[in-house]
């Protein structure tokens, strides 16, 4: 029988995924940041660079916040990228409020508790 010896590669992979959680965790301030100012500035009928910018956000962070143990986020995140992604993309803000205030809460959430 083996002892119960970790393997040294094994504990160099963990360090390395915990430096790569703490940079990301580390980036969520300015996430939420680009989330609100994506969000200030779309308008109804209006520019769709900031629907576009708002989007990446929202996708960006679907993809990666799992990876990192930040479940609700990516929830939340995927809800908003599927609005604003789908056969006809979401542009009005009354339709995408809850959501974008739901993941800036989340963000927040993760934030203080990360």
């Amino acid at each position: 029988m083996m002892g119960a010896e970790t393997d040294p590669r094994e504990l160099e992979f963990q360090a390395q995924i915990e430096a790569l959680r703490r940079h990301f965790i580390q980036e969520l301030p300015a996430r939420r940041a680009a989330l609100v100012a994506a969000w200030a500035e779309c308008a109804d009928g209006g520019d769709e660079a900031p629907w576009l910018r708002l989007r990446d956000v929202a996708h960006k962070l679907s993809g990666s916040a799992p990876n990192y143990g930040l479940d609700v986020v990516g929830e939340v995140a995927r809800g908003l990228d599927r609005l604003l992604s789908g056969r006809t993309p979401c542009r009005e803000r009354a339709a995408a409020d809850g959501t974008v205030t739901r993941l800036t809460a989340a963000l927040d959430e993760a934030i203080v508790t990360t």
